[in-house]
């Protein structure tokens, strides 16, 4: 299910992505291609994986504009040198009850949301800014979803990040912890359970409403694999836990599992 790629994009922006931001800009167009394999939950709250194989299309200019399924569209409307800040829009892939999984090439396969209703492909959209103070960034993310859960998004992490010629060629990380807060309508479309719904999937009808969502910690590191950098491997890694009345569902606590888990890798090419 495509919804897949999506739980990974969170990884990929605060680990992946951020470490991305580190390589030296360039003016103009570039195109990265490419594509690579996750290890993820099959859906949020999820305590069976599966592992997809993802294409990973990018396209950038400069250091203004950025557009791809894991970063969202957005532009830098403020680009100082400590503060980026401007709008983004993201997609939110839906969620399918017969559990149908898209890129999945193994595991994905699950009854657990039979009874639930699909919830339909949420275009999200609103504003980011990213500021860096001592050698840490700290990032906020606010977003409303104009379609599918119709709820409010709030993405707040901090990340270090450097440089290691531990192993040779230059690795560039970053790490940090993250934060996810929602809404009644966002909660509510993943975890809550109507009488309906109760009835259809087995499962005690349940309200769920918003506030912290999840709490967890990001990593991801780029390894040039080319002199000129063209050639590229991202390697990344997260961890996060339900919280508040997401975990508490019925959905989590009887199918599923707060835990949650993504790991993945991906080889891309830039064409600059």
């Amino acid at each position: 299910m495509v919804r897949i790629f999506f739980l990974g994009a969170a990884a990929v922006l605060a680990s992946g992505a951020a470490a991305a931001q580190e390589r030296p800009q360039t003016d103009g167009w570039s195109v990265t291609v490419g594509a690579g394999a996750l290890h993820s939950p099959t859906y949020e709250g999820d305590d069976d994986y599966s592992l997809s194989i993802l294409p990973n299309v990018q396209l950038k200019y400069g250091d203004r504009f950025f557009a791809s399924v894991q970063e969202g569209v957005g532009y830098n409307i403020v680009n100082r040198e400590n503060l980026q800040a401007g709008p983004i829009a993201r997609v939110r892939f839906s969620r399918q009850e017969d559990g149908d999984q898209t890129f999945a090439v193994s595991g994905g396969q699950t009854g657990d949301l039979r009874g639930l209703g699909d919830v339909d492909t949420s275009i999200e959209l609103g504003g980011f800014a990213e500021y860096e103070i001592g050698g840490i960034k700290i990032g906020a993310e606010v977003r409303q979803a104009v379609s599918g859960h119709d709820g409010l998004v709030a993405d707040l992490d901090a990340r270090w990040s450097g440089v290691s010629t531990a192993f040779g060629p230059p690795l560039i990380w970053s790490a940090g912890p993250r934060v996810r807060i929602t809404d009644d309508k966002y909660s509510s479309a993943y975890f809550g359970v109507t009488p309906a719904q109760a009835i259809a999937s087995g499962l005690p009808q349940y309200r769920a409403g918003g506030g912290l969502y999840s709490y967890g910690v990001g990593a991801g590191a780029i390894l040039p694999l080319s002199r000129d950098g063209a050639w590229s491997a991202v390697f990344l890694a997260g961890y996060d836990r339900l919280s508040g009345d997401a975990a508490d569902a019925p959905l989590v606590q009887l199918r599923g599992d707060e835990d949650q888990a993504t790991f993945g890798v991906f080889i891309s090419y830039t064409f600059r």
